[in-house]
């Protein structure tokens, strides 16, 4: 029993590093083509749900979101003081979601409760990171409350937006039931 809890935790700590790492070199190549940071929201959408998907235990969206902040904080060029502290939230929060009400496992197969914990995660990412991109870079978004309250506004939507939709795909593919049936009529073929 002691070794199968070993090997699932391995597991789970492999599976944590791949879609880190898959999320880091995806919103590399992502930012070095758009320069708008929009699709990272849908790759966070997408990956962070599936870690959850994959491996099933608390905390992996938060050490996903550890893990990739960190490398982001250390590789990223210029320097961009919110990547760690956003991507560490965007997990802590997609985690404390699927928490709430019910059984973690539970959460973790429910269409709609990876879809909210993966929107929640979204307006999280998007409030701190652009808290600290207004107040420790002033003038980033222009000086008028009104370009504020747009970009602001833009960025919260969108951000929930794409990342709905990334869980929204991950579970479609990913989900142990669309797997399950697969494989079913796979044998019955």
């Amino acid at each position: 029993m002691i070794l199968q809890a070993q090997i699932s935790s391995s597991r789970a700590i492999a599976i944590i590093g791949l879609f880190s790492a898959l999320y880091i070199v995806t919103s590399g190549l992502a930012s070095f083509i758009s320069q708008l940071g929009y699709p990272e929201h849908f790759l966070r959408g997408i990956l962070m749900t599936a870690v959850i998907l994959r491996t099933g235990k608390k905390w992996s969206a938060t050490s996903m979101g550890l893990v990739s902040g960190l490398v982001f904080a250390l590789i990223v060029p210029s320097p961009a003081p919110y990547l760690l502290p956003s991507t560490f939230v965007s997990g802590l929060v997609f985690d404390i979601v699927l928490l709430l009400g019910a059984s973690y496992s539970e959460s973790a197969r429910s269409r709609s409760r990876l879809v909210i914990g993966a929107a929640v995660s979204g307006l999280a990412e998007s409030i701190v990171a652009l808290g600290i991109l207004t107040y420790a870079t002033p003038g980033f978004f222009g000086q008028t409350a009104q370009a504020l309250t747009i970009a602001w506004s833009t960025d919260i939507v969108l951000n929930i937006i794409l990342s709905s939709v990334g869980a929204v795909l991950a579970f479609r593919f990913l989900s142990p039931k669309k797997r399950t049936m697969q494989s079913q009529g796979v044998m019955n073929t």
